[in-house]
């Protein structure tokens, strides 16, 4: 699939989501502003011009993503991490996995907090680049749904921003399951499903400078929860951190055209999902 995406397009959707969740608590000189600057947006062919924006499948998308992706500025991964990191803090070292690893960046978490860490991931770009980052881990090309390990290998196992990537839960998580040892934990996190249901995928920016995004599929609560229980998991927690002020002005594009739309548009809204949960039988 490939869209040919506009700013006029972005800023439309950002003043109209500003004004449904306003609709009946808001004031009326509010709303009239968000009024105005729609009809000027609308108006405006500058904002027009369309930028081509290709849907890849995840390995291509982040093979293309890899150079880039740990730069700064992305508030998916800064309110996740605080989470993500938070959970960890609690967890005795063990032999640890980093599903989907990435470039290393919950590899690098574990191996700190003294885990023996073996990550796993689709993409040999970021393979390459998590090697580079956290040599004090070992890293293994394979695909979630499909680990290259023993049952019950690991004491610990975390799968970030990843899952819901996939159209359909099961094998991934019951793989997840296979892989943990009775008592062991595992920590998942994805982007937030209202944020999927909005629209919202994984953007990025290749090293061309034309832009792409990976899929994110809306999976419910749910959905999550049936795939756990299939996959003979026992849910522990479930954090959903809210967006703040300081990952609105990440929303770059948005923030610098209509910086007040883009906070009644967004802030307070959830943004990531993360489930803690363990095997039992320990």
């Amino acid at each position: 699939m490939t869209r040919n995406v506009s700013l006029g397009e972005l800023l439309a959707g950002v003043e109209g989501l500003a004004l449904l969740r306003n609709l009946y608590d808001g004031d009326d000189a509010t709303a009239g502003r968000r009024l105005a600057e729609l009809r000027g947006i609308l108006a405006d062919q500058a904002l027009d011009r369309a930028e081509l924006t290709p849907e890849f499948d995840a390995a291509a998308g982040y093979a293309l993503w890899s150079d880039s992706y740990d730069q700064p500025g992305n508030p998916v991964v800064a309110v996740e991490e605080r989470v993500v990191h938070g959970l960890l803090d609690g967890v005795s070292a063990a032999r640890a996995l980093d599903a989907a690893c990435g470039t290393g960046r919950h590899a690098r978490a574990l191996t700190a907090r003294g885990h023996e860490v073996t990550g796993i991931d689709l993409t040999p770009e970021m393979l390459d680049r998590a090697r580079i980052n956290v040599p004090g881990a070992s890293f293994v090309q394979a695909d979630l749904r499909e680990l290259p390990f023993a049952e019950r290998r690991f004491g610990l196992v975390v799968c970030g921003l990843a899952l819901s990537h996939l159209p359909d839960l099961d094998a991934a998580v019951g793989e997840l399951a296979r892989v943990l040892e009775p008592g062991g934990r595992l920590v998942v996190s994805v982007l937030h499903p209202f944020q999927t249901l909005l629209g919202w995928n994984a953007p990025f920016t290749a090293p061309d400078g034309t832009r792409g995004f990976v899929r994110e599929h809306p999976h419910l609560h749910s959905d999550y929860l049936a795939a756990f229980a299939r996959a003979g998991l026992r849910i522990a927690g479930c954090h959903e951190p809210l967006i703040g002020h300081a990952e609105l002005e990440t929303k770059r594009r948005a923030f610098r055209h209509v910086p007040e739309a883009t906070a009644a548009a967004y802030l307070g809204l959830p943004l990531v999902l993360v489930w803690d949960a363990e095997l039992p039988g320990a």
